[in-house]
Order: C-alpha cells, then sequence, then structure tokens
C-alpha cells in the first residue's frame, strides 16, 4: 500500500494534477482515500520527500515541491556509485552530452544566452577575484552550464548541469589540499577554450562551435589523464561517496 500511495501521489504531481507549491491533502483524507492508517499515509509521504518531490513542514502540512533535477541528481548518484563508475566514465559521458549540447546551442543561443556565457567567461579575465576554491569552482561550472542553457534543450541540460557539478566538485574537493593558487591557475588555461567556444556559438556555425568544444575536452581528458590522483578517482570511495552526497543534498536547496 505505501508503494502504491507514492506512485499515485507521484503521478499527481508530474502530470501537475497536484502543482509545484499546492498542499498536500491531510494524513487523515489520505488515509481515508486509500484505506489505510496514517501511518501507512506518513511513510509514503517520507518517501516523496526523500526524492525531492514533496516538502514537509512540520504543524503546517505536506507540500509538492517538484525538484526534477534534485529527483535526477540523486537517482544517478546512486547509480554511479553502485556500479562503482570511475571518474574518467563520467568524463566520457559529459564529452558525448557537451558536444550535442554546443552544436545546439550555436542554432539555438539567443543574445541574452550569449550574453550570459560572456559574463561568465569574463571572470576569469579577473583572477584576482577568484579568491577562493569554491569560487574557481563557481566560475567553471556557471560557464558551462551557460553553453549548455544556449542550447535550449531540458533534458539535456539537466543532465549536463548534474555531471559538470559532479565532475568538479569531486575533482576540486577531493585534492582541494593543492590550493587556490593550483586551481586558479588551471582555470586559466582554459581560458583561451572558452573565448574559442564562445566565438563559436556568436558564429552561428554548428561545425565551428563544435571544433571550439573538441580542443576544449582534448586538454580536459590530457590533464586527467596525465594525473594519475584524477585518473584513478572512483565514486563508490567512501570519501567520494560523501562529496557527492554533499552536492546533491545542495541541489535541493
Amino acid at each position: 500500500m505505501v508503494d502504491e500511495i507514492i506512485e499515485t501521489l507521484r503521478q499527481d504531481i508530474v502530470t501537475r494534477r497536484l502543482p509545484h507549491g499546492e498542499r498536500l491533502p491531510s494524513e487523515k483524507e489520505l488515509s481515508d482515500r486509500f484505506g489505510v492508517s496514517q501511518p501507512t499515509v506518513r511513510e509514503a509521504i517520507r518517501a516523496l520527500e526523500t526524492i525531492g518531490l514533496v516538502e514537509v513542514f512540520h504543524g503546517n502540512g505536506s507540500f509538492v515541491r517538484s525538484q526534477g533535477d534534485y529527483a535526477l541528481a540523486s537517482a544517478l548518484q546512486t547509480l554511479l556509485q553502485l556500479e562503482s563508475v570511475g571518474i574518467m566514465e563520467v568524463l566520457d559521458v559529459r564529452q558525448l552530452l557537451g558536444r550535442h549540447s554546443i552544436e545546439a546551442a550555436a542554432v539555438h543561443a539567443t543574445p541574452e544566452d550569449i550574453a550570459a556565457i560572456e559574463a561568465t567567461s569574463a571572470r576569469f579575465d579577473r583572477p584576482g577575484d577568484l579568491k577562493d576554491v569554491d569560487q574557481v569552482i563557481a566560475g567553471v561550472i556557471d560557464f558551462q552550464r551557460a553553453v549548455s542553457a544556449a542550447a535550449h534543450k531540458p533534458i539535456l541540460q539537466s543532465l549536463e548541469a548534474f555531471l559538470l557539478a559532479l565532475l568538479n566538485e569531486v575533482q576540486f574537493k577531493s585534492l582541494s589540499a593543492r590550493g587556490v593558487r593550483f586551481w586558479r591557475a588551471r582555470a586559466l588555461e582554459f581560458q583561451p577554450h572558452r573565448v574559442a567556444i564562445l566565438a563559436g556559438i556568436r558564429s552561428g556555425d554548428p561545425a565551428k562551435a563544435r571544433a571550439a568544444m573538441d580542443l576544449y575536452f582534448e586538454a580536459q581528458r590530457a590533464r586527467f589523464e596525465e594525473d594519475e590522483s584524477l585518473r584513478s578517482l572512483d565514486l563508490s570511495s567512501p570519501k567520494l561517496v560523501a562529496i557527492v552526497s554533499d552536492m546533491v543534498r545542495q541541489s535541493r536547496d
């Protein structure tokens, strides 16, 4: 019965019969509807909260919080860790998606999209503003997300957003002892690639944009392959499990 309640309410949420922000019926109303006890309903609500579809405010009830990105991140986190996926395999998938994304961005990017990409790229023209590792991470991720958003493909964007955050959080946080100078210098090495990617999107030529992205990916892969501590990262290791779990929790906030 718990599974039946979860699935029924999940369908109500994803089909917008229960829209984002809507208050769920009370536990008493749901127990009457499904013919079960209130503790059974409570267990189903907790499960929906865990997967990011419901938020519970004690004393005020439960509300729909349709967090597709969180639900996707949570599911992918579990898959990657159960399968003991290495960071290089994640990089493979990220690059496959990124090549498709950049070609779409060259066709569909609006002036606002291009301005957003330009603004995130310009951060690396002011390296003195990148004062800690977290700011470096944010700058790298924001640029790549802006490129992905310019493709105007929501499913692709959600998948890329998760993989981008994963790759950057894992490498920066697991190797944070190297300090901000190391990571700032590494990020600045890729600034010519960001400029070329932006130029490719501006050109409106998918082939030119793809060529710029391919060069960026080649340089990125070379950095991973030449660094044993990066190349050997395994997402099922206890340290990385904690890092990824924290990243997924933050996506819910």
